[in-house]
């Protein structure tokens, strides 16, 4: 612990040298992120709650009733309707929680997924001490539904189905899982990413709650939302679910508000977020993916000049490229102040169309990947 404070001049000098290090969305060099820069007004509404803090809603009414309103409004998004849920601190608080009311619902403890499935659903099996079933990918990039369905027997909790996967932004066959799920197992979708891109995407596939079998979802604001980080959104078909979870804690203002992972919760997420959605409403999330989509399909053309071909025709502002030596591309890119990513399966180079990603932006690094070709 330092003995002494220092002057506020000190840490602010500190504090710009530790971020110069820093990438920033800004310079539209950061190709490998699902996150992006927030919009104003969502940063200005974070700064205005910095305080508040969800966990004892008995002090903070007014943010209770803007997270109530902010899943309400992501909950009609995704088809839903007396959806219940909350802000949490992003899509691995959500899905481990979502296997946590399953379980406790069920009281089993074998969860299906897709070996496309974010790492979080490996923790919230290890954390929850349930037995995780991994399942090979179809050719489609998405769940084998036969391998899911001779997975299934009396032990089963829950099966689990992305909506954008985080490498390829693959949509799994929802209705397909829903067809096959045994009565009182649950139905997770995992709509991190995909949950404020499909809804403005025209013929996209159906994964939401209009499909009744649907029990929960994810759906990260401070992705393709435009919030601040961290805001993860969990959204449950039945408020009663909640309840499994709860802990009392009865030195807190408000009695029932902890059914959370999290005992601490950052109610500038949910101003954040709650800023954001007002201030797009549905025409500007359709602008915004649109113009993501069309410098996504900018991004496709450019490759496929250079001789290179997609993985699979981007569904969503996500593009993986074969490319020879992805990691050594990587590296080289990297030299040059351009930050792209590699995706596993299979192995290829994956770049994020974010909004902060322009069409000069892909100009400058397929020019140096050009130069690497």
């Amino acid at each position: 612990m330092w003995e002494k404070g220092v002057a506020n001049s000190i840490i602010m000098k500190e504090l710009e040298d530790a971020s110069s290090q820093d990438y920033h969305f800004c310079n539209g060099k950061v190709i490998s992120s699902m996150c992006t820069k927030p919009l104003d007004i969502a940063q200005e509404a974070h700064s205005r709650f910095i305080e508040s803090n969800l966990g004892n809603a008995g002090l903070y009414p007014g943010t209770l009733d803007l997270e109530k309103q902010v899943i309400e409004e992501i909950g009609q998004l995704l088809n839903g309707s007396n959806i219940a849920g909350g802000i949490l601190s992003g899509g691995t608080e959500a899905n481990i929680t979502a296997l946590w009311i399953a379980r406790n619902i069920t009281g089993k403890k074998k969860v299906i997924f897709p070996k496309s499935a974010h790492f979080s659903f490996h923790k919230a099996c290890d954390i929850l001490a349930m037995e995780s079933v991994m399942v090979e990918l179809n050719d489609n990039y998405t769940i084998d539904i036969e391998q899911v369905e001779k997975e299934i027997d009396d032990d089963l909790c829950a099966i689990v189905g992305i909506a954008g996967t985080t490498e390829l932004g693959a949509v799994d066959d929802i209705q397909a899982l829903a067809d096959l799920l045994p009565e009182k197992a649950f139905l997770h979708v995992d709509a991190a990413f995909g949950g404020f891109v499909l809804p403005f995407i025209e013929d996209a596939p159906k994964y939401d709650f209009s499909i009744p079998a649907v029990s929960s979802m994810t759906s990260d604001p401070h992705k393709m939302g435009m919030a601040t980080i961290p805001s993860g959104a969990l959204l449950v078909r039945n408020r009663d679910w909640i309840r499994n979870i709860h802990k009392e804690a009865p030195y807190l203002d408000m009695i029932g508000q902890l059914s959370a992972l999290s005992g601490t919760r950052s109610s500038a997420a949910v101003a954040a977020t709650y800023a954001a959605m007002r201030s797009l409403g549905r025409d500007g999330y359709v602008n915004l993916v649109k113009e993501c989509m069309d410098i996504t399909g900018y991004a496709l053309e450019k490759a496929r000049k250079l001789g290179l071909e997609p993985v699979m025709e981007p569904l969503m502002n996500i593009l993986c490229l074969y490319v020879p030596e992805p990691r050594k591309i990587q590296k080289e890119l990297s030299k040059k102040g351009w930050k792209v990513s590699v995706a596993q399966n299979p192995e290829s180079l994956r770049l994020v169309i974010m909004p902060h990603v322009t069409r000069q932006s892909i100009d400058g690094v397929f020019a140096e990947l050009e130069a690497l070709l």
